[in-house]
């Protein structure tokens, strides 16, 4: 017969141990950042009714920290096809087969391209240069065509967040020519924005869709761990005279040109909780099994 006082112990332990796992289950990181990784290659494939894009990838953008400072290239690898969702369809009207291209996909073959540019050899430090760029810049380890540097950061909506990411409220968007600013803005989704002003016949116009931006400012933790934020432009670029380009498309893109394709950011999907998780859980079961066997 089991006294009071060990069935009361007994529910006691229970009890610990069932707050223990929902201290843990609550202590569980959200899921860490997507891998990103960027190819070089060739488009070998263009599908407007799934939305994708398939590349011969045939180098990897690694980065080589053995020396302390990393020292980034990319290095050839076995061809390989990786295919990828693009960031906006409009991309449709500017690529074509065969058309060289820099690519950052999201978790690998079959996940999402963060960006996508057309690139031209380069003449200067940088082997390539882009000329067409969609998805996120900062995913594209490769400037802009005529010595051009486009930098941006995003304010977010502290109403709309889901985990480490929240919808962003607006970009600040700087181009630089060489050292000098040449342009600084802050655009909402839709607006665009273009830069002429050398004597060169090289232009940037800037087309921002949508964005999202680091709940971190929002959260009274500080930094929060999980998913990236990414953001989505259009960024098309008339190269300096001289330096050879093939660009499918002559008409800069605008708002009003593309404004039926620009749709609202929608809420970041949730982040998902790492595998580890499922250990509390089962343990949660076990303990409640357990209990169920000895005081039925």
């Amino acid at each position: 017969m089991i006294g009071t006082h060990d069935l009361s112990s007994s529910h006691g332990r229970a009890s610990v141990l069932i707050v223990l796992v929902l201290l843990a289950l609550v202590a569980m990181p959200a899921a860490a950042a997507v891998q990103e990784i960027t190819y070089l290659g060739r488009i070998t494939a263009l599908d407007p009714l799934s939305g994708t894009i398939t590349i011969r990838a045939e180098s990897q953008y690694l980065c080589d920290y053995s020396k302390g400072d990393a020292a980034c290239r990319f290095t050839p690898v076995t061809p390989l096809q990786v295919v990828g969702t693009v960031p906006e369809e409009g991309i449709f009207n500017t690529f074509r087969n065969g058309d060289q291209v820099v690519a950052t996909i999201l978790g690998g073959s079959g996940g999402a391209w963060a960006g996508f540019a057309r690139v031209i050899p380069s003449a200067g430090r940088d082997e390539w240069a882009v000329t067409d760029l969609f998805g996120d810049p900062h995913t594209i380890p490769v400037p802009l065509a005529g010595g051009y540097v486009i930098e941006y950061s995003t304010t977010p909506d502290c109403t709309q967040c889901t985990g480490s990411v929240c919808k962003a409220q607006s970009a600040h968007v700087v181009l630089k020519s060489g050292e000098f600013t040449v342009l600084d803005r802050s655009m909402t989704a839709g607006q665009s924005a273009r830069y002429s002003g050398r004597n060169d016949g090289s232009s940037v116009s800037i087309l921002y869709l949508t964005g999202e931006a680091d709940a971190g400012p929002c959260s009274q933790a500080g930094p929060l761990t999980g998913m990236q934020p990414i953001s989505n432009f259009i960024i098309q670029v008339v190269p300096p005279i001289g330096q050879a380009a093939t660009t499918a498309v002559a008409t800069p893109p605008t708002a009003e040109g593309i404004g039926q394709k620009v749709t609202p950011q929608s809420t970041p999907a949730p982040t998902q909780a790492p595998f580890g998780c499922m250990i509390p859980i089962a343990a949660l079961c076990l303990v409640a099994l357990g209990l169920r066997g000895r005081f039925s």
